[in-house]
């Protein structure tokens, strides 16, 4: 049809000359291996083209496109919506977010005819006075400080671990003069006794001489407990790393003054309507039926409502309009932004999501499902996403292939790939054997307390409604029951801009090694690190160069110098088995198993785990930073090999992999348990249970996070 989009000679990233074609109001859907160019050609080629021609119409300073094309016709405005959140604003909420805030004062001032300036929040007068409107304060947080399973002895508080001889022989005199068992756990003490090592204050001083450095020191001091927050030695306070917000204790999270509370509707204030979740407000905006024909706040208000109707139909019913943005998850705020789309009075957009229905249980993504499909009647959709719900109903389907990286790029045909995915065989997961009951009282976020039972040396996938607390369970409960015990997130792996595959993987500093020795020389002299002898000049290291500032648009150019490795051009002479390090560097895992295997075993296993998790087109030289989602978490998870943790958790870790991908990554879990690990996976994904022990679903019953085993 000649009303379709079509972009000609796609070359964005490792899209290889690609054309392709989109249909207007129906559903365009983008699949194939993780890496292959699915989020090249659907946000920084489709999308930044809509964005783009839609901008240069009015925008002061718009930076230069990064998509590489050679034409394209007929596009629309586009809305992209990923599935990830990097805002670090907690004044950011959604109330502020999405412009709602003067909505809802503009309803309390119409309704209570008073002035709108009471309710508005950037007015001191109107704030709390003790948290000045944020809602929290920072509070020493005991989950960050305690170690539950140290004994006392061994000073079980992470933030005393400096100068551990005064703060041990301190607490053991203060255990002795208090009747506690210095060779229990923190965790295995009485409530009483807990309470008096936090808050306690001894009632004589204590005359400690401990090693301070390569001498020793004497220190005269009473007992202050860990929360007191009363140094014991001289400008030794809590690092920030030990401070958490808590809800603050003079307006309860309502960020209004208290003056505030005598102005209610329907007996709420507004404070309380903010902290109110949307599932119970939109009951009350029910009975508010008489605002929709006021003329002075009835578009407001219906505006708000529809709002608040579409949150709770997509299953967001959980949120309020003062939750902060940087707490909600990646797909919590897609989906707030979704209802944006569909309460927008515009028309014809180019709507493109990032696996919309990953992250939701069986019941929530039949509605999210039904939501998205809806969206064709206004709009058009392009999808990035593997369930094969979508399959049935995609108008449009463009598969990208073969593998990801270098041999990714091209399109290939949708049912040959549908048959590969199918032809993965899938192990038969063991019956569990022994249990683990884990139960514990603490205060986290809106939770008392856990309470459920896993599988031990078995692989446990954990479901549940969103917002129930998965993520909670893992990256805050289990490590103050399990001492060994590890976490791991979809967030991007930790290192510098220049980090590397080959840094993140540790075989970096072994490749410099190798040629080092054979030429006699530093390790250094081989090193594109930083401040080393083998970087590059120009680029300092990084491969690239950056152009622009905080101001404008950073652009990045491939360094010519060094052909993007960071290396010095002078290495190029120093060959190892007829390859430079410059050569070495360009290398994929897979290509890599080859050159090391008869020259390094370390870099041959590393090497053979990263293909087996179907990693091997990663070049060993390529910035971690051009990572997919889907590389990001098998790296993380790869490096778990090497951990003494008994107990691994890991959040989402099939998000965005292929069936074929998800099957190698479980069979490495499943390696993991074999050498006895004990696996908590959090994931939606379709038919991924068969590879668990135990399926269990997390349940939240008056604030216990508890289970029942499916």
């Amino acid at each position: 049809m000649d009303d379709n989009i079509v972009i000609k000679g796609i070359e964005t990233n490792n899209l290889k000359n690609i054309d392709i074609t989109l249909i207007k109001k129906k559903i365009n859907l983008i699949i194939g291996p993780s890496g292959s160019g699915k989020s090249s050609l659907a946000y920084d080629t489709i999308a930044e083209i809509g964005n783009y021609e839609f901008m240069t119409m009015f925008a002061d300073e718009l930076s230069e496109p990064s998509y590489k094309v050679k034409s394209f016709h007929n596009m629309l405005a586009a809305v992209p919506l990923k599935q990830n959140n990097h805002n670090n604003n907690m004044r950011s909420t959604i109330g502020t977010y999405f412009g709602l805030n003067r909505s809802i004062g503009l309803m309390y001032a119409v309704a209570l005819d008073i002035d709108e300036d009471l309710f508005v929040l950037n007015k001191e007068q109107n704030l709390c006075e003790s948290c000045h409107g944020i809602g929290f304060i920072k509070k020493p947080d005991y989950n960050k400080i305690i170690n539950f399973n140290v004994p006392l002895k061994n000073v079980p508080f992470k933030c005393w671990n400096r100068y551990k001889d005064f703060f041990s022989q301190i607490i053991i005199k203060f255990c002795e003069d208090n009747s506690i068992n210095i060779n229990k756990t923190f965790r295995d003490l009485s409530d009483h006794e807990k309470k008096l090592l936090l808050y306690g204050i001894s009632k004589k001083k204590y005359s400690i001489r401990y090693k301070k450095n390569s001498a020793f020191s004497r220190r005269t001091t009473y007992y202050y407990g860990v929360l007191t927050e009363k140094p014991m030695l001289t400008n030794y306070n809590l690092g920030k790393s030990f401070y958490s917000e808590v809800e603050c204790t003079e307006c309860n999270g309502r960020k209004y003054s208290k003056q505030l509370d005598n102005f209610l509707l329907e007996g709420l204030s507004i404070g309380d309507f903010m902290i109110t979740e949307f599932s119970k407000l939109k009951l009350l905006l029910e009975k508010m039926k008489s605002l929709r024909n006021d003329i002075g706040v009835s578009f407001n208000f219906n505006k708000l409502k529809l709002f608040v109707d579409k949150a709770v139909e997509l299953n967001l019913g959980h949120l309020y309009f003062h939750r902060a943005i940087p707490t909600l998850s990646g797909g919590e705020l897609q989906r707030l932004r979704l209802v944006q789309v569909f309460i927008t009075q515009l028309s014809d957009l180019l709507i493109v999501l990032d696996e919309p229905l990953s992250g939701l249980s069986g019941e929530e993504k039949n509605s999210i499902f039904k939501n998205i499909t809806s969206l064709v009647d206004k709009h058009s959709i392009v999808i990035v996403d593997h369930g094969s719900v979508f399959y049935d109903v995609a108008n449009n389907i463009i598969t990208l292939g073969p593998k990801g990286g270098k041999c990714g790029g091209e399109l290939i045909d949708f049912k040959s790939f549908i048959k590969d995915q199918h032809s993965a065989s899938v192990f038969l997961a063991p019956t569990v054997i022994k249990e683990c009951n884990i139960n514990l009282n603490s205060k986290i976020y809106k939770y008392k307390g856990v309470n459920l039972c896993i599988g031990l040396d078995s692989m446990n996938l954990i479901q549940g409604r969103s917002g129930v607390g998965k993520s909670t369970l893992l990256r805050e409960y289990l490590p103050q029951y399990f001492e060994s015990y590890i976490y791991i997130n979809q967030k991007p792996l930790l290192g510098n801009k220049n980090s590397t595959v080959a840094t993140v993987l540790d075989i970096s500093n072994r490749i410099s090694k190798l040629y080092a020795v054979k030429y006699k020389k530093d390790k250094k002299f081989f090193s594109n690190l930083t401040g080393n002898d083998g970087m590059c000049p120009k680029c300092f290291g990084a491969g690239y160069i950056e152009y622009g500032n905080e101001y404008h648009h950073i652009m990045k150019v491939e360094c010519k110098e060094c052909c993007g490795t960071g290396f010095n051009k002078n290495l190029k002479k120093y060959l190892l088995n007829g390859l430079s390090i410059f050569d070495v560097w360009q290398l994929t895992l897979d290509e890599a198993i080859i050159f090391f295997k008869d020259i390094d075993p370390t870099i041959f296993n590393t090497c053979k785990i990263a293909s087996n998790i179907l990693l091997g087109h990663l070049r060993i030289g390529q910035l971690t930073g051009s990572l997919s989602g889907g590389e990001n978490i098998r790296i993380k998870i790869m490096k778990a090999r090497n951990t003494l943790a008994r107990i691994i958790g890991i959040d989402e870790p099939f998000k965005g992999l292929s069936k074929t991908e998800i099957n190698a990554v479980a069979i490495y879990l499943n390696e993991l348990r074999m050498k006895g690990k004990t696996i908590l996976v959090i994931d939606h994904t379709e038919d991924v249970d068969v590879y668990f022990s135990r399926t269990i679903e997390l349940i939240n019953e008056n604030d216990i996070l508890t289970s029942r085993v499916l």
